[in-house]
């Protein structure tokens, strides 16, 4: 809330790219209790799990935290190249750790890719947040000429520059998941924010430290994923790529050249360092504390519905 006399700080308008997912429910969650910023819509794809999973856990998180209200359009069923794999051994048979009833909510009928589209040529800027996979946002650049240079920004979770891979030696899993796509986003010539590994491992919520949350579902889901990891703590990947647009000062950018391994060599998903890449914005450093204590106010403590 703007102090008496200040002028009001006017929301980014944003739209979540996502594959639900553990820290997805959680950085979903975090958004929308972020007055920062303006959620207008929801496109999902698959990653964590197959797309019929992630899709139906997205129109769950929305009546969960009673913010039925805003639209969700399906989105990729299958990567650029391939087939999606899935985390599944880490966030559960189906995309999450905890059972929750079918939902009642549908999608909209046009497309993710479709909506982006047209919400990106007729609507003021938008800054596209991807916390899985960037394959919608590849096939948008790929398929609809001026789209890239009409964004506000793309912020992505996703690579790990000077750390190793989750998902191999080298790669990190959302990277991994889409290599072509994640190049063709890095080369796009839109404004590009790589929120990877080398930052998002130093920020983790430990159960001997997190209050007990404020909404029941979350209680369960995170006493699930405490319980699934023998450290008892959750690596807040997607909610720092949040946090990194409602809170732009709690990570350090660096202006970097940065390639997409899109071979099928053992490298396959590597993010690295390239003179011949592409120029974006990567986080380079994290005030972890701030970024854990507004984390855990808005979502541990925070209030929803459901």
């Amino acid at each position: 809330m703007a102090k008496q006399g200040s002028a009001a700080v006017t929301p980014i308008n944003v739209v979540i790219d996502t594959d639900p997912g553990v820290d997805d429910f959680l950085a979903i969650a975090l958004a929308l209790n972020s007055p920062e910023i303006a959620v207008e819509a929801f496109t999902t794809t698959g990653g964590n799990a197959a797309l019929r999973h992630t899709h139906a856990n997205m129109l769950r998180i929305l009546e969960v935290l009673d913010r039925t209200t805003i639209p969700v359009y399906r989105g990729a069923q299958r990567p650029l190249s391939g087939t999606f794999g899935d985390a599944e051994d880490v966030h559960g048979a189906g995309g999450l750790p905890i059972k929750l009833p079918a939902p009642v909510l549908r999608a909209r009928e046009r497309s993710a890719v479709r909506y982006l589209a047209q919400r990106v040529y007729s609507g003021p800027p938008v800054t596209l947040i991807a916390l899985g996979p960037p394959t919608n946002i590849a096939r948008l650049f790929r398929d609809y000429p001026g789209t890239a240079e009409a964004v506000e920004r793309v912020v992505l979770m996703g690579g790990a520059l000077d750390v190793p891979g989750n998902v191999t030696p080298h790669a990190e899993f959302n990277v991994w998941s889409d290599p072509e796509a994640t190049a063709l986003v890095f080369n796009s010539g839109a404004p590009v924010t790589m929120v990877g590994s080398d930052v998002c491992n130093r920020v983790r919520a430990h159960a001997d430290k997190t209050p007990e949350p404020a909404n029941a579902v979350i209680q369960r889901l995170t006493e699930a994923q405490f319980s699934a990891r023998p450290g008892r703590y959750i690596t807040l990947y997607d909610p720092l790529t949040v946090l990194s647009v409602v809170r732009p000062e709690v990570v350090k950018l660096e202006r970097l050249s940065v390639s997409v391994d899109v071979t099928h060599d053992p490298e396959r998903g590597r993010t690295r360092r390239d003179p011949e890449g592409a120029m974006i914005d990567v986080a380079v450093d994290v005030d972890a504390e701030a970024a854990i204590d507004l984390f855990t106010d808005r979502v541990i403590r925070g209030g929803f519905g459901g």
